[in-house]
């Protein structure tokens, strides 16, 4: 199975190498199947395929060119959050430059909020929890969703005070939609983790 993907991995980078000779339709469908590989279960012998500069800079350069393609960008986000967060490739200036660009952006934020809290650099962000409160509102909703409460699950022990009670009655108002015990359960935990 692995020397198959290792095969399908190698020949799309080649192909992104050579972007630039491709239609609008053909870039679309070649960073669509890209897109499902670094999501595939993560594995050794892809490090050094995903940990390639020239295929970053190729992909921002792609995002540089068609930066109002919506459906291209989310893959492009996708592509690269997870090349970081499974394949650690180093992340840069330039990436996270690109995920700012995009953190309020429609229907393109909700996904940004799944990688740009993880990222070294977001440590320094301005206002970084206004933001992780803010990403509940984004859209697609059932995307923001889950980065949200991932997130407040994450830095749990660090909700400013001001946003606590936001946070908890959030969770309090899922477990009242929820329409399983275990999914009540679930909320009503988080929310009471939340002091």
């Amino acid at each position: 199975m692995s020397k198959k993907n290792i095969e399908k991995i190698s020949l799309l980078i080649e192909r992104i190498k050579d972007w630039n000779s491709l239609n609008d339709d053909e870039l679309f469908q070649l960073i669509k199947e890209f897109e499902k590989m670094p999501r595939l279960e993560v594995s050794g012998f892809y490090n050094d395929l995903f940990n390639d500069a020239k295929l970053v800079e190729n992909l921002l350069a792609i995002y540089d060119n068609h930066c109002d393609k919506t459906k291209l960008v989310v893959l492009l986000i996708s592509s690269i959050g997870n090349m970081i967060q499974r394949y650690h490739i180093p992340e840069t200036k330039a990436i996270y430059e690109f995920m700012l660009k995009n953190t309020y952006r429609k229907n393109v934020g909700a996904y940004v909020a799944l990688f740009l809290p993880r990222l070294i650099s977001f440590k320094t962000y301005n206002s970084k929890w206004k933001y992780i409160m803010d990403i509940k509102m984004m859209s697609p909703k059932k995307v923001a969703e889950s980065a949200f409460e991932s997130l407040i699950d994450l830095y749990m022990d660090s909700i400013p005070v001001e946003y606590k009670v936001v946070a908890s009655d959030y969770f309090k108002n899922k477990a009242q939609k929820s329409n399983n015990e275990y999914g009540k359960q679930y909320y009503l935990d988080l929310a009471s983790k939340i002091r």
